[in-house]
Formats: structure tokens, sequence, C-alpha cells
């Protein structure tokens, strides 16, 4: 039987949109279910596209609910489970419970820079960065209600792993696969829970930052799962043949490709096939249009916090992941992805 691994990287809800875009191109082009993924790696908004598969919501009725158009009944049902309004933030909400202003500017950790400065191993800036950030002070509750409301259960019964870092050691915490006691609700509050933005969770004592800190995508935690074929939507990298683009995170998402290469090689050296499904640069130069014309986000990373043009950034990853699905280089993951929806589960 033909084992598959999904992955589903950070980037607020522009990557949600687009998650649900890709998965949607890939039902269409191969027939195969992600609610059938052997395992499902999700980072930050990864996370909450991880539990809603895992809740039963299709391929389908995930585009659809980004799209604006009808869900089918089942879908419906499982989506109307969910009752608390999404809350991101908002500059009002964004001051200190104890009132102590000049508390909140000082660095949540700034050992991670020194860490990061000693070690001997890849350097890791995001996490530095996250360490020099003041401690995030907005509330990022609504994320993990919405999640445990679509998910009841307190974790999914199949292999479903949310990714969020240590904001004490740095190290990443894989929720649902190492020993710590959660459940999905807090889980995905932890993996979205943007450093300087958002408040640490704390989970089994330890106070748990956004998962994208160590990795957009975290896509090495499969490769040595032995699987026969693992998708990557990343948001947070650029795919296709699109020329240079002047929006000013390239620097970053430089980085994050860098990272997402090693982690890819690392799981092809195990045999599988892997396929990456990622935005072109003129998808992610439409986003930051769309998210300038939302006059209720502002600052920074405003485009990860806007709902403007949802279905338009969801429509646009559909039509790339089927572009990208019918090259070559994509036949041994699409041919592999068609076998795994003919076998029984």
């Amino acid at each position: 039987m033909t084992t598959v691994g999904l992955v589903l990287g950070a980037g607020g809800l522009h990557a949600a949109a687009q998650h649900a875009g890709v998965l949607a191109a890939l039902s269409e082009a191969t027939g195969w279910d992600p609610r059938t993924a052997d395992v499902v790696v999700g980072t930050s908004a990864g996370a909450t596209t991880a539990v809603s598969l895992r809740a039963g919501v299709s391929a389908p009725d995930l585009y659809a609910s980004y799209a604006r158009t009808p869900l089918s009944g089942e879908g419906q049902d499982i989506m109307d489970r969910v009752t608390t309004p999404l809350s991101l933030g908002s500059l009002s909400d964004g001051e200190p419970h104890d009132g102590d202003r000049s508390g909140s500017r000082r660095p949540a950790n700034p050992m991670l820079l020194l860490r990061d400065l000693c070690s001997t191993a890849r350097p890791r800036p995001v996490m530095a960065l996250a360490g020099l950030l003041p401690v995030g002070t907005r509330d990022g509750s609504s994320l993990g209600a919405r999640s445990a409301e679509i998910h009841p259960e307190p974790w999914p019964d199949h292999p479903t792993w949310i990714c969020a870092v240590d904001l004490r050691s740095g190290k990443r915490v894989v929720l649902g696969r190492d020993d710590v006691a959660t459940t999905v609700g807090p889980a995905v509050q932890a993996s979205t829970a943007v450093p300087g933005w958002f408040r640490p969770v704390e989970i089994d004592g330890r106070r748990l930052v956004d998962g994208g800190v160590h990795s957009t995508t975290n896509a090495d935690l499969v490769a040595a799962l032995g699987l026969d074929v693992v998708v990557i939507s990343s948001s947070k990298t650029v795919g296709g043949t699109s020329g240079p683009t002047d929006d000013p995170g390239t620097l970053a998402r430089a980085w994050h490709a860098r990272t997402l290469y090693r982690e890819v090689q690392a799981i092809r050296r195990r045999g599988a096939a892997v396929l990456v499904l990622q935005p072109t640069a003129g998808e992610l130069a439409d986003r930051a249009t769309l998210a300038d014309r939302d006059p209720q986000v502002h600052g920074p990373g405003a485009s990860d916090r806007s709902e403007y043009g949802l279905n338009e950034i969801t429509e646009a990853a559909r039509i790339s992941a089927l572009a990208r699905l019918a090259l070559p280089e994509a036949t041994r993951a699409r041919r592999l992805l068609a076998g795994a929806s003919d076998a029984p589960r």
C-alpha cells in the first residue's frame, strides 16, 4: 500500500487559503483524499488545516470554505461546529495584562541569540530574532478554540504532528509525537503563537511559540519514516518559473527556501518522491497587493493576518498547483498519489 506524508507550512491566513487551493488541486488531479494521509505535519497556519482534515473536512469542502462557494452537507455540518469568532489580535488589545508597558519591550529570551552565535550547527536567524522580540501580548486563544470545536476529540486517531518551539530552550517541540501532554486546541494555539505578536502558550511546563520559528515547513520530520511520497505545501517560499520580485520579504524567503531545500533533500535520500507546491512570485506579489487593500490590518506581518481576498488566493493556488502537477517532474508523485487513492483504507 502506498504511504503518503502531507506537510502543511506556515504563513498566516494566506497560507491557510493556499493549502485549501493546493489540496483541491491534488484531489482534482489525482483523486487522492488528503484526509487519508498516513502522517500530517502542520506548522502554524498548517496546523489549523491539518486539524480540519483530521476532523473530516474534505479537500473540496476546504476549498469551498475559502472560495465562498457552497459546501457539501457533511462539510457544512463539520464547519458549523465552529462558533468562536476568529480574532488575530488588534493594536487596541495588545497591551500587557499588568499594565507594565515597559515590560512589554523586554526581549523574550536574549539567550537564544547567544546560543545561535555559539552553536556549531546551521545558524537559525529566525530563532535568534524570536528571542530578541518582546513577548507577544495579544490573545491567540480563538485559533485554539476554533480548532477544538471543529475537532472535539482530544487528538486525531491518525498521526498528526503539530510543530511549536520552546521559547526557553529554542528547541522544536512536536506535539502529537513528543512526550508532551496536550490536546488539539492548545497545540494549535501554540503552533500559531507568532513571536512578538501573540502571547506564548504554556503546555506541560513549556512556554511555546510558533513552530515556524524553527522552520516554516518542518518537513524533515518525515524523512526517516520510509514513506513512498511526501506532499509539501509551502507558502513562505517561491516556486514556478516566475522572475524576481521586489517584495521586501525576498531575503526571508530565500532563507526559508534554503531550509526547505535541505529538508527535501533529506527526504529524497530515503527514496521518497517529493512534491513541493509553492506560490509563484506573481502570486506573492498579488497577495501583498490584496493585503494593502485591507483597511483592518496594518503593521509588520500584515499580509499574514489579512482576510481580504482569500477566495482569490485559494483559486490562484489551485490553478498554480494544477500546472505544477502537469509537469513531467511531478509524474512519479502524481502516479503514487493516484495509486494511494485506489487503495482501501
